[in-house]
């Protein structure tokens, strides 16, 4: 067992509980931003019928890597942005069609076949690697595959409810994965204490156990004390949800891009879970299912134009995720939408003020005082309350060990960041930039003192080296 003795747990009202409803929207939003680096080549214009698995774009440097359309239906528009990149293309899914295809492949072990029927029906870009986080070659050989079986980021969702009765579709896709990855081990990450029962039973893999706070539920954690990375290396990972999807295309030869998403946050009115496909739009069901402001809660006397004030929807969770703007939707690798308060307000005389509802990591406010507070129990009014302020201004780099508090890596954190800024390439690599992603230092961004972007630095310094490679 690997215990994590760094990290924090942020602890929030508005986790999902066990409910369950199908989504199924008319519209439907691919995006190549998804896809990080990617740099997509357009197969179809607007207009198109497609059909479930019909490539939408493709890979320039590798057209074998394809993303595929998720549904039945037409080619509406295609959104480009700066210097006509493309953000979005937009499919009206047709009208009582059907969520999966069935597909005619035939059985077989061979490694090369099954990577090909991965990459030509759009499964292919489940899988990702480390470093870098972006989609592996098909001819790279991974040191090894992780699959974190547990989520310890703020308001994640159960994997036991993800997975409900999906044991066949698991076993399936870990047998293709084992044979697709050949003599390279898949390690299966879990949660020691939690209720195993449904990973604990599978077959040709390695079972590691994690304890401790977040990040210990980060694939990058995991990789870091079981398999550490090195220059040329690369490990894969995939999300348990994407197993199953994949083992769903080889058991009953259905190719079908359903998963169930969780709608959590302390502004989500009814938190839950739902069952729809990626890329859906979920502006219809985010409007029905928020909270009103604090002010308009007193004087809304049932005014249906006064809800939705100040609130932040978030793709994924608050540490990671990314704002939704313009597309209310699903992205290919999220599993979590989260709803918070937007912040920004400038209040009197705030830092005189105790804060007994304020949250600080360094017990700026008093609310340290108070531990029964970090329970997280549902609808308790007394628990504090978290919104999108950086509660101080940006400043240069402070001296300070605080990032140590929460960062389990054996690495300087606050020199990998500046070796980051100034795109030192070999202090970066001396200081172990491959064994980290932005992910990873969510919580030294939440804990900074000079309200650093520290995700997005260490973005950029990936980027470089990925340019450089």
């Amino acid at each position: 067992m690997y215990r994590i003795r760094r990290g924090l747990d942020i602890k929030m009202t508005g986790s999902a509980r066990q409910m369950l409803e199908q989504h199924t929207p008319h519209t439907y939003y691919v995006c190549p931003p998804d896809f990080r680096w990617l740099k997509p080549k357009l197969l179809v214009n607007e207009g198109d019928s497609v059909k479930i698995g019909t490539p939408l774009f493709c890979r320039k440097e590798d057209e074998r890597i394809v993303v595929v359309a998720p549904v039945e239906g037409t080619v509406r528009a295609i959104v480009r942005g700066e210097k006509r990149a493309i953000e979005a293309i937009i499919i009206d899914r047709k009208d009582n069609s059907e969520t999966s295809r069935p597909v005619d492949i035939s059985e077989t072990n061979d490694a090369n076949s099954l990577k090909q029927m991965l990459l030509a029906n759009g499964l292919w870009p489940f899988l990702r690697q480390r470093p870098f986080s972006v989609i592996p070659s098909p001819d790279s050989q991974p040191k090894a595959l992780f699959i974190s079986c547990f989520d310890s980021s703020p308001l994640a969702p159960d994997y036991k409810i993800l997975l409900k009765g999906k044991k066949d579709e698991w076993e399936k896709g870990i047998c293709i994965l084992k044979q697709v990855i050949g003599p390279s081990p898949i390690h299966l990450c879990l949660r020691k204490g939690d209720d195993n029962t449904f990973f604990e039973s599978t077959e040709n893999v390695d079972i590691q156990y994690f304890k401790g706070p977040h990040p210990a539920g980060n694939v990058g954690t995991q990789i870091h004390r079981i398999a550490p990375i090195d220059k040329g290396e690369t490990v894969w990972y995939i999300h348990p949800q994407d197993v199953v999807t994949i083992g769903r295309f080889f058991l009953r030869k259905e190719l079908s891009f359903e998963k169930t998403i969780a709608l959590t946050g302390p502004k989500m009115e009814q938190p839950g879970y739902i069952s729809t496909i990626y890329g859906a739009d979920l502006s219809e069901i985010l409007k029905n299912n928020n909270v009103v402001s604090h002010f308009s809660r007193r004087h809304r006397r049932h005014d249906a134009t006064l809800r939705a004030e100040n609130i932040r929807y978030i793709a994924g969770n608050v540490l990671t995720g990314k704002q939704m703007t313009e597309f209310n939707a699903t992205h290919f690798y999220d599993s979590q939408v989260t709803a918070i308060a937007e912040g920004g307000e400038r209040e009197i005389i705030g830092w005189l003020l105790p804060g007994l509802r304020k949250w600080s990591f360094s017990h700026t406010y008093l609310s340290w005082l108070y531990p029964s507070q970090f329970t997280n129990k549902e609808n308790n009014s007394n628990f504090l309350i978290y919104n999108t302020s950086l509660n101080g201004g940006r400043r240069t780099f402070m001296m300070t060990d605080v990032y140590d508090k929460v960062f389990p890596f054996s690495i300087i954190p606050l020199s990998l960041l500046k070796a980051c800024l100034t795109q030192d390439i070999e202090q970066m690599e001396e200081l172990g930039i491959y064994e980290v992603d932005d992910e990873d230092f969510a919580l030294c961004e939440v804990v900074c003192p000079s309200k650093m972007e520290c995700q997005q630095i260490i973005r950029d310094g990936l980027f470089l080296l990925y340019h450089n490679a």
